[in-house]
């Protein structure tokens, strides 16, 4: 009984020293709770990918680095700069004031939404920073007038997701109708670190017909890529949901 309560208070000792150490004290446990601050932040790339027109919802893609976990991303806009040929990007996280943040990089990557655009180029800034800064541009085509695929000019399958090895692309998603068949996944490299994926999809028979079932079909597709760059790069991936799917990945030089 004796050796157990030894052990008891040197278990109790232990736990007061890691907690301690970890910062802990008695006034802390009763004190008003942390704050949270909402900071601007600036982005380490800006991706604005190509291949938009003027029927299209546009986006520009965001990707950072917080210094800790008490960084968490928060809202994210865009706008066009009045009198000018601009897009200014903002994007700000929520930062807790807190001493038991712990101190690791975070990598992030954010969506910002600047919807329809009239054809043109258009530079894109980062709020804050000097205006000197080239931060991409965003190039929007004219739409094409096509009866047959509505507003968008070509029909894409749903993409859900898509994973890279180093050197095979997997693209997965769904076809929006029984006879509806992938024709193609089309990969463009027009801009350095941006990778464009073009899942177009193609019908066997008009989707109104009545033997052509507006069910959902799951598909898997593998394609070789080889990729001349390193570092940081954005797959942009459209969909038939009039948006895309965008994924940053890290691009190393392979091994010799």
């Amino acid at each position: 009984m004796k050796l157990h309560a030894n052990l008891l208070e040197k278990s109790w000792a232990v736990s007061a020293v890691l907690i301690l150490a970890a910062g802990w004290t008695p006034q802390a446990a009763f004190s008003a709770p942390p704050e949270v601050q909402i900071v601007r932040e600036t982005p380490e790339v800006v991706f604005a990918p190509p291949g938009f027109d003027s029927n299209d919802h546009v986006q520009v893609i965001l990707n950072g680095t917080f210094i800790n976990t008490c960084h968490k991303l928060g809202p994210a806009r865009a706008e066009v700069v009045p009198g000018s040929k601009s897009v200014r990007v903002t994007q700000e996280s929520y930062v807790t004031d807190s001493p038991f943040c712990l101190q690791v990089l975070v990598p992030y990557t954010s969506v910002v939404d600047v919807g329809l655009l009239p054809a043109g180029n258009y530079s894109v800034e980062v709020a804050g920073e000097s205006q000197n800064a080239d931060f991409g541009t965003l190039s929007i085509a004219p739409a094409l007038d096509s009866s047959l695929m509505g507003p968008d000019d070509k029909l894409y399958a749903l993409v859900e997701e898509v994973l890279y090895d180093g050197q095979v692309m997997t693209v997965k998603g769904k076809l929006p109708a029984a006879c509806a068949k992938l024709k193609e996944i089309q990969v463009l490299t027009r801009k350095k670190n941006i990778v464009e994926v073009l899942p177009l999809v193609e019908t066997i028979r008009p989707i109104e017909s009545e033997d052509c079932a507006t069910v959902l079909i799951p598909f898997e597709k593998k394609v070789a890529l080889n990729l001349p760059w390193t570092g940081s790069t954005l797959f942009h991936v459209r969909s038939l949901n009039g948006q895309s799917l965008n994924k940053v990945v890290q691009i190393r030089a392979a091994r010799r």
